[in-house]
């Protein structure tokens, strides 16, 4: 069990303390209740809390509150760093222990962690803490700017329910789309990614062992992580996974600029469908930006995807300074592009 931890803060009775290895799979039932509750379904698995976890320090970035030692937590939460200047919070309690002040008392820490880290940050930059709400929740945000956090993107998850094999994927002549092979394209599609993931809003810069992380997961499939190749060079990837109940999920759909506005995103994106239904699969989503600055949304739309949930981006302003993370596309392109990214999830 992890250390203890004592804070005024929670309500009488209740501990906080780090967790450790052995509480993933209750971690992981916990934050499946609230999803459930909230979204009306939970696909979290022990193998995204323990990639999570591996990105982390459990024993200063990450949070358990139980009622007692040995009792399963009612609430979680963590403090991931991006790129030094956005630090990313997570908070879960159990739907029958809200609005006791515990998602209070879990956020004051976590912006108390958040502002320690402010000077791995580079020097004169602006540093932002921010989390997730649920989308068209009035409460919670009133509550989230109560506490001086300010909403300031909405993202969404999308979804195929798939009736029928997908069309075939028209790509553009010169491409071939082929999948991953592990041991030899993960620096081209890291690489990739990053240049493509450069025009995503909020975007700073990436670490490859994160991407070295994902192709070590029990659960990596690299014949769904697909490549569209352009000689020897990645025009373009679909790095997708098999949720827990049997459904596709795509994690990174990028196009690099110069293969862009050619079909090649719809057709890397339909030839993901296409295996998944091979596989049994009916139903395929991901995480995307709501106001994609590459028109992303467009795209899925079009490929027959809808909005299935919506969260709510809130941040606060730790440090100010100048903007490192991506806000605007660096150079204008019309307005009907192809999309560079997908979101992964949001939630």
């Amino acid at each position: 069990m992890g250390k203890p931890m004592t804070r005024s803060q929670l309500p009488r009775g209740l501990a906080v303390r780090r967790p450790d290895d052995d509480d993933a799979q209750a971690v992981t039932d916990l934050i499946n209740a609230c999803d459930d509750a909230d979204y009306g379904e939970a696909d979290m698995s022990v193998d995204d809390i323990r990639e999570e976890w591996d990105a982390i320090d459990l024993q200063t970035d990450a949070w358990l509150v139980e009622a007692s030692a040995g009792a399963a937590p009612l609430a979680y939460a963590a403090l991931e760093q991006r790129g030094g200047v956005l630090l990313r919070a997570y908070a879960a309690v159990l739907p029958e222990h809200r609005r006791r002040g515990i998602g209070t008392a879990l956020v004051a820490l976590l912006e108390e962690r958040a502002r320690a880290r402010i000077g791995e940050a580079p020097e004169g930059a602006r540093v932002q803490l921010g989390g997730w709400l649920k989308g068209d929740s009035p409460g919670e945000m009133a509550w989230a700017e109560g506490l001086g956090y300010a909403a300031t993107r909405r993202f969404l998850r999308m979804r195929i329910d798939m009736q029928a094999p997908p069309a075939a994927p028209r790509v553009p002549d010169g491409i071939s789309i082929r999948q991953f092979v592990a041991g030899q394209d993960e620096r081209a599609t890291f690489e990739a990614l990053e240049e493509a993931f450069s025009d995503h809003w909020g975007h700073v810069p990436g670490r490859f062992d994160d991407l070295v992380r994902r192709t070590s997961r029990p659960d990596f499939d690299p014949r769904i992580w697909f490549l569209a190749v352009a000689g020897d060079e990645i025009a373009a990837t679909s790095l997708c996974s098999t949720m827990p109940d049997g459904s596709g999920w795509v994690n990174s759909l990028a196009v690099r600029r110069p293969w862009r506005r050619e079909g090649l995103g719809r057709a890397i994106l339909m030839h993901s469908f296409a295996e998944f239904w091979r596989r049994g699969a009916r139903s395929v989503a991901l995480g995307v930006d709501g106001a994609s600055l590459t028109g992303a949304t467009r795209l899925y739309e079009s490929a027959g995807m809808y909005v299935r949930e919506m969260y709510e981006m809130v941040t606060k302003t730790l440090r100010d300074g100048v903007e490192l993370a991506t806000t605007e596309l660096a150079t204008t392109e019309p307005a009907t592009t192809e999309p560079a990214t997908g979101e992964p999830t949001a939630r």
